[in-house]
């Protein structure tokens, strides 16, 4: 790894820091929020139990933290740790508005604005990360800390798995929903080459998840049914629906996760035309503006996913299911009436009918 050599690792003393508060806490041990005695600046300290990690695993992943603290969008660690009775303890620039998964709402998740500030940053870190020849490896949204409320800026955290790609790893427990199908498979006393595809499925079930409020499945294994509905739709998509869960999202959402969690690791890519999608519409209620060339409509309203425009002699339904960002409807007297399509425009102006792709221009 490239610039190993760059930080000089010391240890600091007892009284270097002033606990302020306790921020959070997890199998492997806690952060708390110091001041640092010497330059008054506020740190997270983040102290791992010595019974769950050796030295050697702590000293790794100061190491490749550190190593990697020069991208703005990976937490900053300082070069020097403290060592207590119980805990090895390493200190880290301050997230003020927590964790990711903090902003989360169950079955609401959080604004798609703020899912995609989080999607291009995040593949910025994780690009950097594999363009120094590692891979993550728990990429989820406890370790996405927040340096605001409407991640504007945001940083990837918590290197402890971090390994080099092409490195063997082994079967892990537990299996966590973030973990792509070819390490759920592992069995135990095997082992597989670590690709940075491995990340890049964590980020799709990632945004998954912050887009929609729950999880796609439990786990990427076949006696998982989410996971298998999402499979057999994966693998014959102009055939199959998207199952229940994925359907609140348009044909560029899908192509975008589609892309992100693919079952072949080969086809996994982050590329200009994966980024393309991060500008464009996700939700399938989305239409940037409706344009209706009649005169005196009186009301607009929403019901789920349709727009209902009424007026006293006419009444027009537009059913959205894609991108379409303008409708204009024009006269018309095709009386034909079609069937029920994924993007439909019905106009009933006393008895005539007028019908998406003849008369209705899309623009």
């Amino acid at each position: 790894m490239e610039g190993t050599a760059e930080f000089e690792i010391q240890k600091i003393g007892e009284s270097d820091f002033q606990v302020l508060k306790h921020l959070g806490q997890g199998t492997y041990g806690q952060v708390l929020m110091a001041r640092e005695m010497k330059t008054g600046d506020t740190v997270a300290l983040k102290l791992m139990r010595k019974d769950r990690t050796n030295l050697e695993a702590f000293i790794h992943e100061l190491h490749v933290s550190t190593c990697l603290s020069c991208y703005e969008g990976i937490i900053f660690t300082y070069p020097s740790f403290r060592n207590s009775v119980e805990h090895y303890i390493l200190s880290q620039e301050l997230a003020p508005a927590g964790s990711l998964h903090s902003l989360i709402q169950d079955d609401v998740g959080i604004p798609e604005v703020m899912v995609k500030r989080c999607a291009s940053q995040l593949i910025g870190a994780l690009e950097y990360m594999h363009s120094r020849g590692l891979v993550h490896r728990d990429v989820k949204p406890d370790n996405v800390l927040l340096m605001d409320n409407e991640c504007n800026h945001i940083k990837l955290s918590d290197f402890g798995l971090t390994q080099g790609i092409g490195s063997l790893v082994p079967s892990m427990a537990p299996i966590i929903p973030y973990m792509a199908p070819e390490l759920c498979e592992i069995k135990p006393r095997e082992s597989i080459i670590l690709d940075p595809s491995v990340d890049i499925w964590a980020l799709g079930v990632l945004l998954y998840t912050v887009c929609t409020g729950y999880l796609p499945w439990e786990r990427a294994m076949h006696n998982d049914e989410l996971f298998q509905r999402f499979v057999h739709w994966q693998r014959d998509l102009d055939c199959v629906p998207p199952p229940s869960n994925w359907t609140e999202f348009n044909q560029n959402a899908l192509h975008f996760f589609h892309i992100l969690l693919s079952q072949d690791p080969r086809t996994r890519t982050i590329s200009t035309a994966l980024l393309n999608h991060i500008d464009l519409p996700w939700g399938v209620e989305e239409i940037a503006e409706i344009v209706i060339q009649e005169e005196d409509v009186e009301m607009v309203h929403y019901v789920n996913e349709v727009i209902i425009i009424e007026e006293e002699e006419h009444y027009i339904v537009v059913e959205n299911h894609g991108d379409i960002e303008c409708i204009i409807v024009t006269d018309t007297t095709d009386e034909s009436l079609p069937s029920s399509t994924e993007s439909t425009l019905l106009y009933w102006p006393n008895d005539t009918n007028l019908c998406l792709g003849s008369e209705v221009e899309i623009v």
